[in-house]
């Protein structure tokens, strides 16, 4: 394959490099999708949902072709102690508004998508820095090969080597990032779906908070696949860090806890990973765009975590295709300079999907509130004991009962000003 001829060089084949690659690509662009795995998702992780209306938007009807484990029927959150549960749960009437899926499978389906488009892809190749030409990007360097393009789409995830050298991020604080971590359990699917209440090939999505993370800010997550579990772990790496807690430790917790152990009996771990969550926000560059350049997906910290939701590969198709449709408005032009490119920035506040980056920004400062994962998991199981438990004692009112049990545990003050925080938040 000769290096050059080439119009964009999308770095990265994740789900925003592959949108955007496709996307241009349909519309007649040169396209070179450069992947340092020896596959597009051998090298990335992910939760394992994926949320179905940006592939729609993609790719119309051939979404269907994508390799869903199982949709996403049933969504859940637990509270938990060390010896207590309680769970809330959720069946959804959109049989396909989200499914599970393992990355490695999606995102080497979505390349090949981006293929038959038309897009060049190469594998096993790392791109380790940036063509500049009087601070303008005009290709990239990867290994030995020194690629000229007109435009390049960074793709490169959390550390995003090429916003920096294009001066527009520095090093992430520990404060921005949260560590992700996942087991995956085979389990056979009649199993699966006994325990958690499903009809055949119907998945679910549950979240847990309070003991699993050992009163860090963070907490565990479910999700089902066709004969396994990913089970896992967000945990902020600034907590894990001060606090020197080994995060293997966090993930026995999860697995040993009774709620949880339940439900994986029986089952094989065979597959381990972990990799860093940005949580800045868009916040996490100083711009999205530079001349020549522009960033997507995790590198632009497009994802989202709620506490309750996690988001980011939705996010990314949308960027990437954002990102390539900002691209073909400036080819038209044949201008790609930071002035031309600047529309990118406000293409994504406001595309509608992207809007809840922007909407939900406050909530990574609320949910620094430790409380929210000692305490009030605690407060919960408690005011559920007593009033569940019959013991022949006389019974309190139920909301004298909830002031009983946050006595000596959070001031009244404090507990209505997370309140407040939180309505304001979400």
């Amino acid at each position: 394959m000769s290096l050059e001829g080439f119009e964009v060089a999308v770095v990265g084949a994740g789900p925003a490099g592959s949108a955007a690659a496709l996307t241009l690509a349909r519309e007649g662009v040169q396209v070179l999708l450069v992947e340092r795995g020896t596959f597009p998702g051998s090298k990335n992780v992910f939760g394992g949902r994926i949320y179905s209306y940006a592939l729609k938007r993609l790719l119309g009807e051939r979404w269907k072709d994508a390799p869903v484990e199982r949709f996403v029927r049933k969504e859940g959150i637990t509270f938990m102690t060390a010896d207590s549960s309680f769970s809330v749960e959720y069946e959804s009437k959109d049989p396909t508004g989200s499914f599970t899926s393992i990355r490695s499978k999606f995102d080497k389906w979505l390349a090949e998508e981006a293929e038959k488009a038309g897009a060049s892809l190469i594998t096993d190749s790392r791109v380790d820095d940036l063509v500049l030409e009087r601070g303008i990007v005009k290709g990239i360097i990867a290994g030995p090969d020194k690629i000229p393009t007109d435009v390049v789409i960074a793709c490169d995830g959390t550390t995003t080597n090429l916003a920096r050298k294009a001066g527009l991020a520095s090093m992430l604080e520990p404060r921005e990032v949260s560590i992700g971590m996942k087991d995956v359990i085979e389990l056979p699917a009649d199993k699966m779906e006994e325990r958690l209440g499903l009809e055949p090939e119907e998945g679910a999505a549950h979240v847990f908070v309070g003991e699993c993370s050992g009163g860090l800010r963070g907490g565990g997550f479910l999700y089902t696949n066709k004969d396994s579990l990913a089970l896992g772990m967000v945990v902020g790496a600034d907590d894990i860090s001060t606090k020197k807690v080994p995060s293997h430790t966090l993930m026995d917790r999860l697995r040993n806890h009774r709620k949880v152990r339940r439900l994986i009996r029986g089952g094989k771990t065979i597959e381990y990973d972990a990799h860093m969550i940005p949580e800045a926000g868009p916040k996490m560059l100083t711009r999205p765009y530079t001349g020549g350049m522009l960033v997507a997906g995790d590198a632009a910290g497009h994802l989202l975590n709620n506490g309750y939701t996690f988001r980011g590969v939705d996010m990314a198709i949308v960027s990437g295709i954002a990102a390539a449709q900002t691209i073909l408005e400036a080819r038209k032009r044949k201008d790609y300079s930071a002035q031309s490119l600047q529309t990118y920035a406000r293409r994504l506040r406001e595309e509608p999907a992207l809007k809840d980056m922007y909407t939900f920004s406050k909530v990574p400062r609320y949910l620094r509130n430790n409380r929210l994962y000692n305490v009030y998991p605690e407060l919960v199981c408690n005011a559920a004991e007593a009033i569940y438990r019959v013991d022949g004692n006389r019974k309190r009112k139920i909301y004298k009962e909830l002031r009983t049990q946050t006595k000596g545990k959070v001031s009244t003050i404090s507990l209505i000003r997370d309140l407040l925080a939180g309505a304001r938040t979400f």
